[in-house]
């Protein structure tokens, strides 16, 4: 128990110490009213009705933006579909490399400076097995140059496990949530299959490769968000000038729900683990890297 306690105490304070060193920048601390006071600003200008265009064409970009950055903070996988057991214990030191539109107008208009082409997001990972083939699990995401985390937990339990001749089937669900941000609330989660089955390496090591599918939902709602235009309520004061406010429609998980596919592999050697994988998401296609560095116990 306390090598386990070591395990964890050092993975945390890896991602704590990533993100107080890039806590400085904010280039993802989003603002989100600059939807109302910049292109779409322009482009509705000799509409009929000017300010409808402004809404539709800011709450496009709003659902825009909350669904490429729900696919980037949804739950992943990295692991088989094999359990940890009774007794078992697992603690991963995880990344994501997900690539994003950067250069699009829904991420340059709400950020600072130039956002990159690709977002690296660490995360640690604590998987705990319990009895009858199931297992619990809880993350905790950073995403740098932002103040933004994302939390989650997960069930998974197996179908079937530990026959020589027929693979491993799990079924899993999984939530997301994002906390920091202000002006917006976001969660992710889901549901997906796996498949797996171990082979050993000489009786030093098991590689075990893996796929799946999964459901992923994304769902989000707006808090009131300022643009940089003022207006005047009090006809008495002159300078009493305020900003305007908006708050987008919701983005509803069960409109905003997406096909992905996951394969990788894990390599066990005695409690060490080493695991990479792809995530394929359909329509939009946004596709991701995952590995992950862990103890298995």
């Amino acid at each position: 128990m306390n090598a386990r306690l070591r395990a964890t105490a050092l993975a945390t304070g890896l991602l704590a110490l990533l993100v107080c060193t890039t806590a400085q920048a904010s280039r993802y601390d989003f603002s989100l009213g600059r939807y109302f006071s910049g292109q779409c600003e322009t482009s509705c200008a000799g509409q009929a009705n000017p300010t409808q265009c402004l809404m539709d064409c800011a709450q496009g970009r709003f659902e825009s933006l909350m669904i490429e950055l729900g696919h980037i903070t949804a739950p992943v996988f990295l692991a088989p579909a094999e359990t940890l057991g009774l007794n078992g214990f697992a603690f991963g030191f995880e990344g994501s490399v997900a690539p994003i539109q950067g250069g699009k107008p829904y991420w340059t208009e709400v950020t600072e400076g130039n956002p990159a082409d690709a977002v690296f997001i660490p995360r640690v990972h604590v998987r705990k097995g319990l009895p009858f083939s199931f297992e619990v699990g809880t993350q905790l995401s950073y995403i740098p140059e932002s103040e933004m985390f994302v939390v989650g937990a997960e069930l998974k339990w197996s179908l079937n496990e530990g026959l020589y001749y027929v693979p491993d089937v799990a079924v899993r669900v999984a939530i997301n949530h994002t906390v920091g941000p202000k002006e917006f609330e976001l969660t992710t989660g889901g549901w997906d299959l796996s498949i797996s089955h171990p082979f050993g390496l000489g009786g030093m090591a098991t590689l075990t490769p893996y796929a799946g599918y999964n459901m992923l939902f994304i769902h989000t709602s707006s808090h009131v968000v300022l643009d940089d235009h003022l207006v005047n309520l009090d006809d008495n004061d002159p300078t009493n000038d305020t900003p305007r406010t908006h708050v987008f429609q919701e983005v509803a998980w069960d409109d905003h729900m997406y096909h992905r596919f996951f394969v990788g592999l894990r390599l066990t050697t005695h409690i060490f683990q080493f695991a990479a994988e792809g995530i394929f998401a359909l329509d939009p296609q946004i596709n991701m890297f995952n590995f992950m560095l862990g103890l298995d116990y």
